[in-house]
C-alpha cells in the first residue's frame, strides 16, 4: 500500500498581459494575479501499489501537507493544518486515536522504539506563512508513548 497527504485548494489565475516580468528575490511571481477559492480540504489516501486502485481517503477540513508514516504495527500516522495529530488503521482508514495539538503540523511524524516502548514525535507549530497565515506559536515537538 501506498499512503498518501494531499491538498485540494483551487484558484483562478488571471494572466496580466500589460505587466512587466521584473525578478524580485524572496517574491513570489505568478505572472498575474491568483485568487483562491474560500473551499480547501486534504486527504490521507491508501492506494494499492500494484493495481493502483484506492482502498481508503480520509477526509480533513484543511490541507494535510504533514507526512505520513506508516507502521509495521498496522498504523498510520499523520497530522493536520487543523492541529490534529492523527493515527489511522493502515487497513481500513478508521481513526484509532486523534489528539489536539494546538497548532498547525505541517512537518514529518517519526515512529521509534526504545527498550520495547514505541514512541512517536510530531512537530507542531506554523509550517509556512503560505498555509497558515499569522502566528501559531513557537514549534513544539510532541512525543507520544505507545502501550
Amino acid at each position: 500500500m501506498l499512503y498518501t497527504p494531499a491538498v485540494d485548494w483551487c484558484a483562478t489565475f488571471t494572466a496580466s498581459a500589460d505587466e512587466a516580468v521584473t525578478y524580485s528575490p524572496g517574491a513570489t511571481y505568478l505572472g498575474g494575479t491568483a485568487r483562491p477559492d474560500p473551499q480547501k480540504q486534504g486527504w490521507i489516501s491508501a492506494v494499492d501499489a500494484v493495481s493502483g486502485e484506492p482502498r481508503w481517503k480520509y477526509k480533513s477540513p484543511q490541507p494535510v501537507v504533514a507526512a505520513v508514516t506508516t507502521t509495521a504495527g498496522g498504523v498510520v500516522f499523520g497530522g493536520e493544518l487543523t492541529g490534529h495529530f492523527l493515527a489511522l488503521d493502515a487497513k481500513t482508514g478508521q481513526v484509532l486515536h486523534r489528539f489536539q495539538t494546538g497548532g498547525p503540523i505541517g512537518g514529518g511524524v517519526i515512529s521509534y522504539e526504545i527498550a520495547g516502548k514505541q514512541h512517536v514525535a510530531v512537530m507542531s507549530g506554523r509550517p509556512s506563512a503560505f498555509w497558515w497565515g499569522g502566528h501559531a506559536g513557537a514549534p513544539t515537538v510532541f512525543i507520544f508513548t505507545l502501550p
